[in-house]
C-alpha cells in the first residue's frame, strides 16, 4: 500500500456509541426535539407549498409503518420504491425502516425488464409504486413474481380492477386502525431493529448496464449519518432542496443526514423546473450532481456572451480584479507602488462592481440568494466551474463515496475547500491507496455485500474489510483525496500514455456548443471523442448563419458550422496535455437522454452503450491510419 489517509477531526466518536441502534430511532428522536419545527415542504403548485412538522411527519410515519404491519410485513421483508423524488418517498422510507423492512429503491426510468429484475431478485413483497401510468405500464411484468403480494399506489386511483392493490390513503387508514387495536405494535417493532439488521437493497443504475443490489444496514446508514455530523454547518434553520432521485443514495443521505441537522426538506419532483423552485424555496445549502452546476455555469457564459462588446470588457476586467482580489489571479502581476497602486485598486473596485452586478449577484439570485454553500458528489466537478462559482461567493464542496459506502468517504470543509480534490476523510473513515492506485475504503460504512453476488462481493471486499473502490486516486501532502478516474475507464494509448477519459471530456464540456462528450482511444495512436451540441446554442447558430432552426442535420453539415466545432475542439485542447488531446471527433445526431439508455438516472454518460451502439463511427475515426 503506499498511502493511507484517516479523518483529520480530532475527538468525534460515532453516534452509535451511545445513540440510536436504528434509522427508525434515529426518526422518532428527531421527532421528539424538534416536533413543532417544518420538516418537509412539498409543492402544489408554482408559489403554493404546504409543509410538514417533525410532529406530523412522526404520525404519518407511525401510520404507514402500522399499514405495512397490517399486510404482514416482517422484519427483513423488502418494501420496493418506484417514484420520483417527492414527500411520499420519504414517508415511506422512513416508514419500512421503522419496522425493520428493508427498502429497495427502483429509479424512476428504469424500463419494465428492469423493474421487474429488481422486483425479482430482491424477493419485494410490497411494491409502492406512484401513479395509475407507471402501473399500467408494468401490470403484465408483474404477474409472475410469486413473492410480491401486495401493490401501494401513491396518487388517487380507480383500484377496482386493479388486484391486491390498495391507495397510500389506504394503507394509512389500516395503520391507524391497526394502532387503536394493538397499541404499542409499532414500538414493538422499532425496538426489535438492531444496527446489523437489513436496512434497504440498493441497484446500482450501472455504467455498464448491469445492475447489482447493494445491501446496506442501519449500521452503514447511522455511520454515514455520522460521519457527516458536525462537519457541515447546517441546523435547524436551514433548508435544502432535493431534486435528484431518492433511489440514489446521494440525495438519500441527505435526507437521513436531517433527522441529526434538523433542516427541512423542499421536494423538486422535475429537473426541468429546477431554476422556478430553487427561487420559491430560495434554500440556504443545495446537493447536486456537476451536470447540474455546468449548465448554471454555461447559461452565465451564455449572458456574458450577449452583452455588448463594451461591457464584455469591462465584465471580464472585472472578473479578474475579483480573481486578484481573493488570491486567484491567473498570473503574478509586478507590484505597484504610490499613485498607481491607488489608481489599480480603484479600477479593480469599479470593474469588480460592474461584474457583481452583471454576472455574480445572478449567479446567487438563481440559487435563490440564500446559499452558503453547496454540495457536489456522484461524478468529478470541472475545477474551472468550481472557481467560477467561488468568484460568485458560492462555495461548492465536492465529496466522494459510492453506493457501497453510503455515499459518504471524503468532503471538503467549507472553511478549508481545496478545488481540484474531493477533500479530506470524514471522521470514522479510512482511506487507503494501494500499489496500483486504486481507491480503498474503510470503516462502518462499508456495505455487507452485494444480493445474490457472492463472488462479485469477495472481489469488492477483501479480507481485512478494506472495500475496493474501482476508482483510481492519490492523497496529496494535506490529506485530500485526489481522484484520477474509474480503474476501467483508463485509457492506455499505444504510445504506453495513461489518459483519465473523464479529465478529458471535462475539458470539452467546458465549450458552450459541446453538452456532452466521450472519449475513446484505448490501443489507438491517439484519442477520438463523440460529442452532441448543445440545442440552445445551435439555434443561436442556426439564426446567426440563416440557416433552418428546425434542420439539425443541415446545420451540423454546413462548412461554418464544422469550421467553428473544429475552432472550439483546438480551445479546449489547449487546457491539455500533447496525449490527452483529441484528433478527431464526430457530432451524434441527438443528445445523450436517460430514455434514450445512454445516461444513468444521475446523469452519468452509460459509456458501454454508447460505444456499442456508435462502433462504426469510433472505428471511422481511425480509417486510414497507416498498421501498428
Amino acid at each position: 500500500m503506499r498511502a493511507i489517509a484517516r479523518s483529520p477531526y480530532p475527538g468525534k466518536k460515532s453516534q452509535q456509541d451511545d445513540g440510536p441502534s436504528s434509522v427508525g430511532q434515529m426518526l422518532f428522536e428527531a421527532v421528539q426535539r424538534w416536533g413543532p419545527q417544518i420538516a418537509l415542504r412539498r409543492r402544489r403548485e408554482p408559489l403554493k407549498w404546504s409543509v410538514t412538522t417533525w410532529t406530523e411527519l412522526g404520525q404519518q410515519v407511525r401510520s404507514l409503518g402500522a399499514g405495512l404491519l397490517s399486510l404482514g410485513v416482517e422484519p427483513g421483508d423488502r418494501v420496493a420504491l418506484l417514484s420520483k423524488t417527492r414527500l411520499e418517498w420519504s414517508l415511506v422510507d422512513y416508514a419500512a425502516l421503522s419496522i425493520g423492512a428493508a427498502t429497495v429503491p427502483i429509479y424512476h426510468s428504469s424500463t419494465a425488464s428492469q423493474v421487474e429484475f429488481v422486483l425479482r431478485d430482491s424477493g419485494a413483497r410490497v411494491l409502492v409504486i406512484e401513479d395509475r401510468g407507471l402501473l399500467t405500464t408494468l401490470r403484465p411484468h408483474l404477474e409472475d413474481l410469486p413473492a410480491l403480494e401486495s401493490i401501494v399506489v401513491m396518487e388517487v386511483m380507480d383500484l377496482r380492477q386493479e388486484p391486491n392493490s390498495m391507495l397510500l390513503d389506504e394503507l394509512k387508514r389500516e395503520g391507524r386502525r391497526l394502532l387503536r387495536e394493538q397499541e404499542g405494535c409499532l414500538e414493538e417493532a422499532l425496538a426489535a431493529v438492531e444496527p446489523d439488521s437489513l436496512a434497504t437493497i440498493v441497484y446500482t443504475s450501472g455504467t455498464t448496464g448491469s445492475q447489482k443490489g447493494v445491501r446496506l444496514s442501519h449500521r452503514n446508514l447511522m455511520a454515514a449519518v455520522s460521519a457527516l455530523h458536525g462537519v457541515l454547518d447546517v441546523g435547524p434553520d436551514d433548508t435544502t432542496l432535493l431534486c435528484l432521485p431518492l433511489s440514489h443514495i446521494f440525495p438519500r443521505l441527505a435526507q437521513f443526514a436531517a433527522l441529526t441537522y434538523g433542516f427541512c426538506i423542499a421536494y423538486a419532483r422535475r429537473v426541468d423546473q429546477l431554476q422556478e423552485v430553487l427561487l420559491e424555496v430560495r434554500p440556504t445549502f443545495f446537493f447536486a450532481v456537476p451536470r447540474l452546476y455546468e449548465r448554471m455555469y454555461h447559461q452565465v457564459a451564455q449572458a456574458y456572451r450577449d452583452l455588448p462588446p463594451l461591457l464584455q470588457t469591462v465584465v471580464k476586467k472585472g472578473i479578474a480584479a475579483t480573481r486578484e482580489q481573493k488570491g486567484e489571479a491567473l498570473v503574478d502581476r509586478p507590484s505597484a507602488r504610490g499613485p498607481r497602486k491607488i489608481g489599480r485598486r480603484l479600477s479593480n473596485l469599479v470593474h469588480g462592481r460592474v461584474a457583481e452586478r452583471t454576472l455574480f449577484d445572478g449567479v446567487r439570485e438563481a440559487l435563490g440568494g440564500r446559499v452558503r454553500f453547496c454540495v457536489s458528489g456522484g461524478a468529478p466537478l470541472n475545477e474551472e466551474v468550481a472557481r467560477f462559482f467561488r468568484l460568485a461567493g458560492v462555495e461548492i464542496l465536492e465529496g466522494y463515496g459510492l453506493t457501497e459506502g453510503v455515499g459518504a468517504a471524503t468532503l471538503n470543509p467549507p472553511s478549508e475547500n481545496r478545488l481540484g480534490t474531493v477533500g479530506r476523510p470524514l471522521p470514522g473513515i479510512r482511506i487507503r491507496i494501494a500499489s496500483d492506485g486504486e481507491v480503498l475504503l474503510g470503516g462502518d460504512v462499508v456495505f455487507q455485500g452485494y444480493h445474490n453476488q457472492a463472488d462479485e462481493t469477495a472481489m469488492a471486499l477483501d479480507d481485512d474489510g478494506w472495500l475496493h473502490t474501482g476508482d483510481v486516486g492519490s492523497l496529496d501532502e494535506a490529506g485530500y483525496l485526489v481522484i484520477t478516474d474509474r480503474k476501467k475507464d483508463i485509457l492506455i494509448t499505444s504510445g504506453g500514455k495513461n489518459v483519465a477519459p473523464q479529465r478529458v471530456e471535462s475539458a470539452l464540456r467546458m465549450s458552450p456548443y459541446f453538452s456532452d462528450a466521450m472519449v475513446f482511444g484505448d490501443r489507438r495512436p491517439f484519442l477520438v471523442a463523440l460529442v452532441t451540441l448543445d440545442e440552445d446554442e445551435l439555434s443561436g447558430l442556426a439564426e446567426s448563419l440563416d440557416l433552418p432552426v428546425d434542420d439539425g442535420s443541415q446545420l451540423r453539415r454546413d462548412p461554418r458550422v464544422r469550421e467553428l466545432l473544429d475552432g472550439e475542439l483546438e480551445r479546449c485542447n489547449a487546457r491539455l496535455a500533447h496525449y490527452e488531446r483529441v484528433r478527431r471527433f464526430r457530432v451524434l445526431p441527438r443528445s445523450l437522454s436517460i430514455e434514450g439508455g445512454t445516461l444513468t438516472p444521475t446523469l452519468k454518460v452509460r459509456r458501454r452503450a454508447v460505444f456499442e451502439r456508435n462502433r462504426p463511427l469510433i472505428e471511422g475515426m481511425y480509417e486510414g491510419l497507416p498498421p501498428a
